[in-house]
């Protein structure tokens, strides 16, 4: 669950290309565009009616249409043959390549820039979120941000977003050191690289990086002089040391007059169901694609069975829940641990018929229980390969289970809390990609036929960033067989700032149908929660007792009755954003935090007990017309 700083505003995707972390380098398929190569017999005449002065870098040998000896267009992210113009409302990008260099020319973002290499290639498929360009004959990848989405404002409000949000670990010592990760030239800040823009730089390298493709890193944040809001990123990886040239790199980008309208061309992508499952987890997959009805469970704290007794009984809810949920990390700083197979065997161990609780797993690659201060991650050793033999023990301990599982692996990865987010791993969303691709590949290595694999980030991505936007983080239509959603009414704002499940997740649909219409959902975690005594009170810098508790439970019971009503009509009109959720985990557990004196209070109630009569009841009622409407 998210946690709430006070310098916080609180509340896809199959990458058709990605260069791995782990020793892969694919190239998107739009790059079989059947264009030109670079040839000695003269220049691409289709390059002459689309090239402007303004495109020109004279430095690179790339002054005019004769120095261009191949051209690549894109419109909406496909390459097209010829030489197509732009048009309003269309996304047109261009990549001109000379003998030694290509400039890249994207018109809705408004900017060229010089990539070193004369056989770069793109995907610019999330061309609203990035631009990707790979070499390799000169073994890099460039991903490439226009970024402007800082909450902060006033004197100081670039800092904060620059220190809390993009060069937090990056710039910590403490956090490269643990992870093995070294400088290779110090941190700099230039206003002399590239004129009327602040260039602030890191280089560095993953230490002990035989298993990894590309371990260099060079990070430039280009920021036009004074600006608090406006940036551009660059992410470049490679195979050698490539300062020298990433300097150049961002001395040749030029802003330019801007032209139509970035798109994300990915489409709705493709559902695609293994075929090494066994027979029961193909069948109860088919069950819950097809299902009439919302499957239900509950994360209990601090998985008390004595708590879940009394939950399911009279003094609760009076209904078994369908699934039981629970969290495994990798372990505890050195210590490793496993999966407590008692405790799965002993909560779950449903198949969808036998009438015991199905399971959700919840894995996570941290040591720390995702404390980020701890200032370490798994994430660099897992490419370095030092976990395999850890997992492999994992893959046999979940297939040894014997039951279907949804396996819900590093959830909410696109926020700035857990050790497998973005800012944990060099604001280079492939490396996340890259961890899960390894340990689904030792899945399928070890015989694991009965885990259903979740993606579940969270609503709203954290930081607000294009570069951080969930859909960098999608491993891929062959590593993915359910969407996660996290949406979550925290109750802790202003009254009338509240809103119902159905506006929520009627967004949230909105949001991910472009993308995954193809995919069942299950809510992986999601609640409302009723507030607390007290309420932070961020003028006074600590808590303070809270006036309005009773309305915050009164809109939990009916945040929640609501909740019901879209379960019981989902595959009726009106409620098409409830459609293809077919599992739903309430996260039955509460935010503490500690008051000046030591006392420890809640500060957001989210169990379903005594604390949250109101929720609790219309939790009963809605639950009964629910396995009513079974029958």
């Amino acid at each position: 669950m998210k946690r709430i700083t006070a310098f916080m505003l609180v509340a896809v995707f199959a990458l058709a290309a990605l260069t791995a972390c782990d020793g892969t380098n694919e190239n998107p398929s739009s790059q079989e565009d059947g264009s030109k190569e670079v040839s000695e017999m003269g220049p691409d005449k289709n390059a002459e009616p689309l090239w402007k002065p303004e495109y020109a870098d004279e430095k690179a040998g790339l002054g005019s249409a004769s120095d261009i000896y191949k051209l690549t267009a894109y419109v909406d992210g496909t390459a097209a043959g010829g030489a197509p113009a732009a048009e309003p409302g269309k996304d047109t990008r261009y990549l001109f390549a000379g003998k030694e260099s290509t400039r890249a020319v994207v018109l809705p973002e408004g900017y060229a820039v010089t990539l070193p290499a004369a056989d770069v290639t793109a995907d610019f498929s999330l061309g609203k979120l990035r631009s990707k360009y790979f070499s390799e004959s000169a073994g890099f990848t460039l991903t490439l941000t226009f970024e402007n989405q800082n909450p902060y404002t006033g004197d100081k409000g670039w800092d904060i977003y620059y220190d809390e949000w993009l060069t937090r670990r990056i710039a910590d010592m403490n956090f490269l050191s643990k992870n093995s990760i070294r400088r290779t030239r110090k941190i700099g800040e230039t206003d002399e690289l590239l004129p009327g823009h602040t260039v602030y730089y890191y280089d560095m390298v993953i230490s002990v990086n035989a298993k990894i493709d590309m371990p260099y890193y060079s990070i430039a944040i280009v920021r036009p002089r004074g600006s608090v809001k406006k940036f551009w990123l660059f992410v470049l990886k490679s195979r050698e040391q490539m300062t020298d040239r990433m300097d150049e790199i961002v001395a040749s980008f030029t802003e330019i007059e801007k032209s139509g309208v970035a798109v994300n061309s990915v489409g709705s992508y493709e559902l695609k169901i293994p075929d090494f499952w066994n027979e029961e987890t193909k069948e109860f997959y088919e069950s819950l694609r097809n299902s009439d009805t919302v499957q239900l469970g509950a994360f209990y704290e601090k998985n008390d069975p004595n708590y879940r007794k009394w939950l399911e009984g009279e003094e609760g809810i009076n209904e078994k829940f369908d699934f039981y949920m629970t969290y495994f990390h990798i372990g505890w700083y050195d210590n490793k641990t496993d999966i407590d197979t008692v405790r799965i065997n002993t909560q779950a161990g449903g198949d969808g018929k036998n009438g015991l609780p199905m399971l959700e797993l919840t894995y996570q690659f941290t040591d720390t229980n995702n404390n980020l201060d701890a200032g370490q991650t798994p994430m660099f050793d897992i490419l370095r390969g030092r976990y395999d033999e850890h997992f492999r023990k994992l893959a046999q301990d979940l297939k040894a289970y014997g039951h279907p599982i949804l396996f819900r692996l590093n959830n909410e990865m696109n926020t700035d809390w857990t050790s497998y987010c973005g800012m944990m791993t060099m604001l280079d969303p492939d490396i996340f990609i890259a961890t899960w691709r390894r340990l689904y590949d030792i899945f399928k290595e070890e015989g694991v036929d009965n885990c259903i694999w979740v993606w579940n980030p969270i609503a709203t991505s954290c930081p607000y960033s294009n570069w951080g936007d969930m859909l960098n983080y999608f491993p891929g239509e062959d590593y993915v067989q359910m969407l996660g959603l996290t949406y979550y009414q925290m109750n802790t704002g202003k009254l009338e700032a509240f809103e119902s499940f159905s506006k929520m997740y009627s967004d949230l649909y909105k949001k991910n149908t472009p993308y995954f219409d193809n995919y069942p959902a299950v809510l992986g975690e999601f609640g409302c929660a009723a507030g607390g005594d007290y309420v932070y009170d961020y003028n006074k810098s600590s808590y303070v007792e809270a006036d309005n508790l009773e309305a915050r439970r009164k809109h939990q019971a009916e945040w929640i009755t609501d909740m019901f009503e879209c379960f019981l009509h989902k595959n009726e009109p009106g409620y098409e954003f409830a459609k293809n959720i077919c599992v739903a985990i309430w996260f039955s557990a509460n935010d503490y935090a500690n008051l000046d004196d030591g006392k420890q209070i809640i500060y957001n109630h989210l169990k379903l007990d005594e604390g949250a009569p109101l929720a609790l009841k219309a939790f009963h009622e809605g639950y009964k017309k629910l396995k009513e409407a079974r029958k």
